[in-house]
C-alpha cells in the first residue's frame, strides 16, 4: 500500500509539473499568433534567434541548478539532515546569484558577437541585450524551484511557470506592439534596424518581467515554509552539518555534470542555426529569417507541448530515483524509472503520428494569417523528434538520478558527433534546406535517448519492457492517427470550416485513443490509477466497459 501510494505520488507530481508546463506551452504557443500578427515571420526569426542565445545562458546559469538542487534536498530530506538542507538553500543562492551575473554580463556586452558573428543575424542585438537581466532572474528562481522540488511538492514550480508565462505574454504583445511603431518611424529615418527587429526587441522585455513575478511569488511561499524549516533544523538530530565549503563543492560537482549535459542537448539548436546561417549567405538575410521563423516560430512551438510533459517529469524522477538510490534501494529506483518511461512514451507516440497527420490543419487553425505549407513539410518529416526528446528528457533524469551524471555527456557528445556531420552533408551536399535541419535535429534526439537506455541497461541493470511501452502504445497511437486523419478529411468533405473539424477531431482523437491504449492492454487499471485524476479515469473506463472489475 505504502509502495502504492508513493507511486502514485511520484506520478502525480511530474503530472502537475507536466500540467503546468501544457498550460505554459500553450499560452505561448497562442502567444505566438498575435506576436507574429506583429512583428511578422522576419521579426519571428530575430525574436527567435535572441531566444536561442538566451536558452544557452540560461543553461549555462541556471538550468541545472533546480534539478541539482532538488537531488540534494532530496537525498539529505531522506537521510533527516535537515540543517544541511538549510545549508544547500543558503550556499546554491549565492552560487546561482553569482553565475547569473556573470552570464548576464557575457550576455550583454557579448550581444554584437553572439547574435552577428556567430549566428550571421545582426538585427537580433537589441533583443539579445534586453534578455540579458532575466538570466540573473532565473538563477534565484531555479534554486528556489528546486528546493520545492526537492521536497516532493512541484506546485509552487508549477504556479509560478504558469504566473510567469502569463505576465510574459501580456507585457510582450503589449510592448512588442509599441517597439514596432517606434521601428518603423526609425526605419523611415534611414535606421539600419528594421521595425520587426524592434518589434521583437519588445517582444523579450515581458520574459524579464514575467520572470520577476514568478520570483516574487516562490519567494513569498519560502517566506510562509521559512518557520517550519526552523523547526525542522532545532529538531534535527543527526548530528551532520556540511561546512559552506563542502556543500558548495557538492553543488558544484551535482550541477555541473547536469549544466554540460543540458548545454549539450540544447546547444544542437545553436549549432544548427549557425550552420543554416552559414548555408543561407549574408546575401539571403531576409529568406534566412523568415525560414528560421517558420521553423522556430511554428515547428519548435508546435512540439515544444508534448516535450514539455517529459521536461516536467523528468524533472520529478530524478529526486524521486535519488532518494531510493540514497537508501540503497536500486530496485525501487528501477520501478520508478519503468514508470517514467512507460508514462511518457503514452504521450510521447500519440503526439507524434497526430502532428505528423494533422499538423498542417492544425497551423491553419492556430496561425491563420500566414502560409503553413512550409511549417505543416516540417512536421511531417519531423514527427520522430517528439519521441526523440521526450525519451532523451527522462532517460537522463533517471541516469542523473542514479548518481551516473557523466553518462548522458557522453551520450550527447557522440550524438553531436553524428549530427553535425549528418547535418553538413543534408544541407551543402544534399541541398535539402530547412528540411534538412528538422530531419537531422529529430535524428539527435533519437540518437541519445537509444544511447541513455542502453546506458541504463549496461550500468544498471535496467530492462525495458518493450511489449507495452512501446508496440502496444504504437499500435493504439496508429489507430487513433488513422480515425483522426479520416475524421477531418470526413469532416472537411462536409464543407466544415478547418476549426470546426480540428476541434471535433482532436476530442474524438483523444476518446478513441483512450479507448484502444485500453482495449489493447497498453495500460493496467493501477496504472490508471497512478496518474493525475487516475480515479476519474478508470471510473470513466469502467461505464464505458473498457475495464472489468478485478475479481
Amino acid at each position: 500500500m505504502a509502495e502504492s501510494q508513493k507511486k502514485t505520488n511520484f506520478i502525480a507530481q511530474g503530472g502537475i509539473l507536466a500540467l503546468a508546463g501544457i498550460i505554459s506551452r500553450i499560452i505561448g504557443m497562442l502567444y505566438r499568433i498575435p506576436l507574429m500578427n506583429i512583428i511578422g515571420v522576419q521579426g519571428s526569426g530575430i525574436y527567435s534567434t535572441a531566444y536561442d542565445i538566451y536558452n544557452i545562458m540560461l543553461l549555462i546559469s541556471s538550468y541545472s541548478l533546480p534539478m541539482a538542487v532538488s537531488k540534494m534536498v532530496s537525498a539529505k530530506l531522506s537521510l533527516k539532515q535537515y540543517r544541511n538542507v538549510r545549508q544547500v538553500l543558503i550556499v546554491s543562492l549565492a552560487f546561482g546569484a553569482a553565475l547569473g551575473l556573470a552570464a548576464a554580463a557575457l550576455m550583454y556586452f557579448g550581444a554584437g558577437f553572439l547574435a552577428g558573428s556567430v549566428l550571421s543575424m545582426p538585427r537580433a542585438v537589441l533583443a539579445v541585450k534586453l534578455l540579458a537581466p532575466t538570466v540573473f532572474i532565473m538563477g534565484m528562481l531555479g534554486v528556489l524551484r528546486g528546493f520545492f522540488q526537492g521536497h516532493g511538492t512541484m506546485v509552487p514550480t508549477a504556479v509560478s511557470q504558469i504566473l510567469e508565462q502569463i505576465i510574459h505574454v501580456g507585457v510582450s504583445i503589449a510592448m512588442a506592439h509599441i517597439m514596432i511603431n517606434k521601428g518603423l518611424k526609425m526605419e523611415a529615418a534611414g535606421s539600419n534596424m528594421t521595425a520587426p527587429a524592434y518589434g521583437a526587441a519588445g517582444a523579450t522585455i515581458g520574459t524579464g518581467v514575467g520572470a520577476l513575478a514568478a520570483l516574487l511569488f516562490v519567494g513569498f511561499i519560502f517566506l510562509l515554509y521559512r518557520k517550519t524549516l526552523i523547526k525542522r533544523c532545532q529538531r534535527d538530530v543527526s548530528g551532520v552539518l556540511d561546512t559552506p565549503g563542502i556543500t558548495l563543492r557538492t553543488v558544484v560537482i551535482t550541477a555541473v555534470p547536469i549544466l554540460i549535459s543540458a548545454t549539450m542537448a540544447n546547444i544542437v539548436n545553436l549549432l544548427d542555426h549557425g550552420i543554416f546561417g552559414a548555408y543561407m549567405g549574408a546575401e539571403q538575410m531576409d529568406l534566412y529569417e523568415s525560414l528560421w521563423g517558420n521553423y522556430s516560430g511554428k515547428f519548435i512551438v508546435m512540439t515544444n507541448v508534448p516535450i514539455a510533459i517529459a521536461t516536467a517529469l523528468s524533472a520529478s524522477t530524478l529526486p524521486a530515483v535519488s532518494a531510493h538510490m540514497a537508501q540503497g534501494d536500486r530496485e525501487g529506483a528501477m520501478k520508478k524509472a519503468a514508470s517514467a518511461i512507460h508514462f511518457i512514451t503514452l504521450v510521447a507516440l500519440p503526439a507524434s503520428l497526430a502532428l505528423a497527420v494533422l499538423g498542417k490543419p492544425c497551423l491553419d487553425m492556430l496561425f491563420r494569417s500566414t502560409d503553413n505549407t512550409l511549417a505543416g513539410k516540417m512536421l511531417l518529416v519531423g514527427f520522430a523528434m517528439v519521441l526523440g526528446y521526450s525519451l532523451s528528457a527522462v532517460s537522463v533524469g533517471i541516469l542523473q538520478g542514479s548518481g551516473l551524471f557523466w553518462v548522458p555527456i557522453k551520450n550527447y557528445a557522440i550524438s553531436l558527433l553524428i549530427h553535425v556531420p549528418l547535418l553538413a552533408l543534408a544541407l551543402f551536399v544534399l541541398k535539402t534546406g530547412i528540411l534538412g535541419v528538422v530531419v537531422c535535429n529529430a535524428s539527435f534526439g533519437l540518437c541519445s535517448s537509444v544511447l541513455n537506455l542502453i546506458s541504463m541497461h549496461r550500468r544498471l541493470g535496467y530492462r525495458q519492457e518493450f511489449k507495452r511501452s512501446f508496440l502496444l502504445v504504437l499500435a493504439a497511437s496508429a489507430i487513433m492517427a488513422a480515425a483522426a486523419f479520416g475524421i477531418y478529411k470526413g469532416l472537411r468533405f462536409l464543407h466544415l470550416g478547418n476549426t470546426v473539424s480540428m476541434l471535433i477531431c482532436i476530442v474524438l482523437a483523444l476518446l478513441i485513443y483512450f479507448a484502444a491504449i485500453l482495449l489493447l492492454g497498453a495500460v493496467t487499471e493501477e496504472e490508471l490509477l497512478s496518474m493525475p485524476k487516475g480515479g476519474v479515469l478508470v471510473s470513466a473506463a469502467k461505464k464505458l466497459h473498457l475495464l472489468r472489475q478485478e475479481a
